[in-house]
C-alpha cells in the first residue's frame, strides 16, 4: 500500500518520462505495484482484503441485538453467535 505522498511522487515521475522500472527502483516499490497505482486500479491509503472478513455475516444480528438491548455484555452476544457459526 502506497501512501498518498508516494502517489503523487510515481504520477510525478510518470509525467517527467520515466519507466514503471525507473520509477519502481527509484521509490524502492515493485513494479507490479507501481503499474497498478497509475492505472488507478488502487487507491493510496486504501487496504484491501486477502480474504472476506468472516463477521460480516453477523452485522445484521449484532446490530439487531445492540440496538434492542444497548447494555448486552459482550460475552453474552459472544454465546449467542456461537450456535450461528
Amino acid at each position: 500500500m502506497l501512501s498518498e505522498e508516494d502517489d503523487v511522487d510515481i504520477h510525478a515521475l510518470k509525467r517527467q518520462g520515466m519507466t514503471i522500472s525507473e520509477i519502481a527502483r527509484r521509490t524502492d516499490h515493485d513494479r507490479k505495484t507501481i503499474r497498478a497505482y497509475l492505472a488507478g486500479d488502487r487507491s493510496p491509503g486504501v487496504r484491501r482484503r486477502a480474504e472476506p472478513d468472516p463477521f460480516d455475516q453477523f452485522v445484521d444480528y449484532v446490530t439487531a441485538r445492540l440496538t434492542e438491548d444497548p447494555h448486552l455484555w459482550g460475552i453474552t452476544l459472544h454465546d449467542e453467535l456461537i450456535p450461528l457459526g
